[in-house]
């Protein structure tokens, strides 16, 4: 990596900040672009650090104390053509120094976009701090996949949303996560920018049967309400999940090939997926189809 020098919101940066968080987060689902007022008020209540290499900005966190002894690090990135080297780790450990001076002793990280993940973990690791997982979003650029039949072992079978499926989908999903959904539910939970009444296509979501019996759900969904990504809408792959006594025979990986698939006939350009980290194995999978993990949410704790 070549070398990167820390410094602070000044005067003559605040543009270059300004493009630089909006330009970085652009397309993240929640994120609302900052104003030179926003910038301003912010300022007053935390602490920009950024990053700079050969004259030019390529990476920033924001930290600010929450309450007592709880810090937070609302953004903390680097923008797209800068991803790779961990660049956003300067700033944020500037950050998490001061905040540390402050008093914190737990410190939330909102929205950490950069890569890779891991060498960021180990950086804390390193230090000693301890590091709680929360949400990851991977991210996969469909120009890197090549549709494949889904493999699936004898005596299951694949199958799409057919009318009336609300209790279906709703008896699999309670089953698969422990949730209590109802067949009406089905057209208002939401994620990821879902509108499920805009965004549904019933060729888009599959069951995993059992001798006729559902035991697994996925669904490939085109985000109609979210901005363009090369051209196309994005896409996102939800409710992913099989029943834990029909595990381990490849349902879930035949549950994600299908609703790629779905996505990539459509043309999009992008699909992402969410999970947590802790999950090694949703995890392996994700990233054995070439997701790789853009955005993460965490909670650092440790003498820092």
């Amino acid at each position: 990596m070549n070398h990167l020098t820390v410094e602070q919101l000044n005067t003559e940066n605040r543009s270059a900040v300004l493009s630089l968080i909006n330009d970085t987060y652009d397309n993240v689902h929640g994120f609302e672009p900052l104003t030179a007022a926003d910038l301003g008020a912010l300022e007053q209540s935390g602490l920009f650090v950024l990053g700079s290499m050969d004259g030019k900005l390529v990476s920033f966190a924001y930290g600010s104390m929450v309450e007592e002894g709880l810090g937070e690090i609302r953004w903390a990135g680097v923008p797209e053509e800068f991803r790779g080297e961990c660049r956003s780790l300067p700033p944020m450990q500037a950050c998490i120094d001061r905040l540390k001076d402050k008093g914190a002793k737990r410190i939330g990280v909102a929205s950490w976009l950069d890569a890779p993940y891991r060498q960021m973990l180990n950086h804390f690791e390193r230090k000693g701090i301890e590091v709680k997982h929360d949400h990851l979003i991977l991210r996969l650029d469909m120009h890197n996949y090549t549709p494949q039949p889904p493999s699936i072992k004898a005596g299951y079978n694949l199958r799409t949303f057919q009318e009336g499926d609300e209790q279906t989908w709703a008896d699999v999903k309670n089953a698969v996560f422990g949730s209590s959904s109802t067949p009406e539910e089905f057209w208002t939970q939401t994620f990821s920018g879902v509108n499920k009444k805009l965004d549904f296509a019933p060729e888009g979501f599959f069951f995993a049967e059992k001798e006729g019996e559902p035991v697994g759900i996925c669904a490939g969904i085109v985000l109609h309400d979210r901005k363009k990504i090369g051209g196309t809408f994005p896409g996102v792959i939800g409710w992913t999940g099989v029943h834990e006594d029909h595990r381990g025979v490849g349902l879930g990986r035949a549950l994600m090939v299908s609703s790629l698939n779905y996505l990539h006939d459509r043309g999009v350009a992008m699909t992402e997926i969410g999970t947590q980290f802790y999950r090694t194995a949703a995890v392996n999978l994700y990233e054995s189809l070439g997701f790789r993990i853009h955005t993460a949410s965490f909670t650092i704790y440790g003498e820092y």
